[in-house]
């Protein structure tokens, strides 16, 4: 019941706005896969401590999560959280990928409170955890 009121949340959020690298889009996510959060807050309470510049703020703190790959999107308030998406190019090689962070503010420090990954197939209409075809 849980994964069907978080599909239905994200369902229903504004559209991502996107900049000049990624259309403007409603995304339609089906279905995610839920990342590992641990140890990566483990290092951004590790990073707080130390007053390290990317852990101060939503969107730096979902870039370092995200990787070089990753373009952070839009970020949105909801229910006290702070979403990002979170967009990858596609490219020949790989689907265009979502990962949707949720990040709660405890203590005046940041926590990541989920991570969900899914992409869009090439020509696919949805995100999803369907498997691609690779095409050669």
């Amino acid at each position: 019941m849980r994964v069907l009121n978080v599909i239905r949340t994200i369902l229903l959020l504004s559209p991502l706005v996107c900049n000049s690298v990624f259309a403007i889009e409603q995304p339609i996510v089906v279905s995610f896969a839920d990342q590992p959060i641990n140890t990566f807050n483990q290092q951004l309470k590790q990073a707080q401590l130390q007053h390290r510049g990317w852990s101060k703020q939503p969107e730096t703190i979902s870039a370092h999560y995200a990787g070089a790959n990753f373009k952070v999107a839009k970020i949105k308030q909801f229910q006290g959280k702070v979403l990002t998406y979170n967009v990858s190019a596609a490219d020949a090689e790989h689907p265009k990928m979502l990962l949707i962070l949720s990040l709660q503010k405890q203590q005046n420090n940041w926590k990541l409170d989920g991570a969900r990954l899914t992409w869009k197939c090439k020509n696919g209409q949805h995100f999803s955890t369907d498997r691609c075809s690779i095409s050669h």
